[in-house]
């Protein structure tokens, strides 16, 4: 595969992913609807998609990465393609974008980082992919073990318990993961550059940060935008009357007829 060849499978990737965001806004969008109408059962159905959209986007953006220009060698893109799963690939993309930079055997620095990425993967990228595995496969309301011989109740609790809240933060945190790798690839030998040290920043911080969110409050607060907006509505329809209502009145004051906008 030649680079104008990789380069061109990162747009047709880039196209599918940019597609995907939006499908991911609307169905953000369906979702708080369904929350501020307190219809539990819509809520459910468009949150199980919602993590299907999650897988979808996921698999297409690691492929964007993968074929990010100037990035990974062919032969380097035919190693991450050659593993199992999808986990595995993104494993292995790591390890490759951090020989861009350094030795994680060797570099304690680059190997804490690598830790800590490799943590993420596996919240972020193993766990929703075995909740996707389940729902994908028609277990909405109870999961099953591997075999099909009977009920994994960690996995039900799991598939129950999901909320909008908790895949957004993986959509959020998807971004930055993608953004890490990226800029590790284009790193220099020896060297992160400053793009990759402010997005491992960001990821860290925005963690700590979404750790508190709660469907509570998203629920308050969507009620609460509502009702502002309700409010403002009607400000803005008094404020038409009224000025109807003066474009009506200023002939009747003055003895002049109205002027023309």
């Amino acid at each position: 595969m030649t680079k104008s060849e990789i380069k061109e499978l990162f747009k047709i990737q880039s196209r599918n992913v940019r597609y995907l965001k939006k499908v991911e806004k609307n169905l953000t969008m369906d979702i708080n609807h369904y929350l501020l109408k307190g219809d539990d059962f819509k809520v459910a159905i468009k949150t199980n998609f919602y993590s299907l959209l999650y897988s979808s986007l996921s698999e297409a953006q690691f492929l964007q990465i993968l074929y990010t220009p100037n990035g990974f060698s062919y032969p380097e893109i035919k190693n991450v393609q050659a593993k199992y799963s999808i986990v595995d690939k993104w494993k292995c993309m790591l390890d490759l974008a951090l020989s861009h930079v350094g030795d994680y055997q060797v570099d304690t620095g680059i190997a804490l980082k690598r830790d800590h990425i490799r943590d993420v993967i596996a919240s972020y990228i193993e766990k929703p992919q075995n909740i996707r595995n389940k729902i994908a496969h028609g277990q909405w309301v109870h999961a099953l073990n591997s075999k099909s011989t009977k009920e994994n109740c960690a996995m039900t609790t799991a598939v129950r318990s999901l909320n909008v809240v908790e895949i957004s933060r993986w959509f959020e945190v998807h971004q930055y993961l993608c953004f890490i790798i990226r800029d590790l690839v284009q790193s220099g030998l020896g060297t992160f550059n400053t793009s990759f040290i402010d997005n491992y920043s960001k990821l860290d911080a925005f963690l700590a940060e979404s750790n508190s969110w709660t469907i509570e409050n998203r629920v308050k607060n969507i009620k609460r935008k509502y009702q502002n907006r309700k409010i403002v509505h009607k400000l803005n329809r008094c404020r038409f009357i009224e000025n109807k209502e003066m474009t009506r009145l200023v002939p009747l004051i003055t003895g002049r007829p109205p002027q023309s906008p």
